[in-house]
């Protein structure tokens, strides 16, 4: 009861300083409205929300999907990176470190997830030049990262047994 009022109070105060405030059904349903693509870079591939909306926009409606996140956290129990890079017409990269947790849908809108007091608060932006710049810090670390592949992490998990 305690933290359900804490929470309330909250996002009641967020939306008291007029930062537009999504729910995580208004997250998964923007980024599955994905046409072309979708970019997504987060520490930690651990957003439901998130992860549920790239399944829709790469698996049933088509879009490519490119996924950044960090070497150290791609196969931790809460991500979901290994089952999000199976889905064809997705392209993930490891790289050391991120610089926020954002999703940019068709190059025309961003997604930026902040945690605050230990709750994701998700952030819509529309400005063309910051998602501009988004979409280019997306791309010069992607050019850089490191290709994830799926096969190495079941030859990893394949040698714990053989041992």
């Amino acid at each position: 009861m305690r933290r359900s009022l804490g929470v309330l109070l909250f996002f009641a105060l967020v939306v008291a300083q007029g930062e537009p405030v999504l729910s995580e059904a208004e997250v998964t349903r923007l980024v599955a409205t994905a046409r072309s693509e979708v970019l997504l870079e987060m520490a930690v591939f651990d957003d439901r929300s998130i992860a549920e909306g790239y399944r829709v926009a790469v698996a049933e409606r088509g879009a490519r999907g490119y996924i950044l996140t960090r070497g150290d956290t791609a196969e931790i129990g809460a991500s979901y990176l290994p089952w999000a890079s199976i889905l064809q017409g997705t392209g993930a990269r490891l790289i050391a470190y991120t610089r926020g947790d954002y999703a940019v849908v068709d190059r025309r809108v961003a997604l930026i997830r902040e945690v605050r007091m230990g709750l994701p608060v998700y952030r819509l932006e529309e400005n063309p030049a910051q998602v501009a710049a988004l979409v280019r810090q997306f791309v010069d670390a992607y050019a850089v990262g490191r290709p994830y592949r799926i096969d190495g992490l079941v030859q990893r998990l394949g040698a714990r047994f053989l041992r």
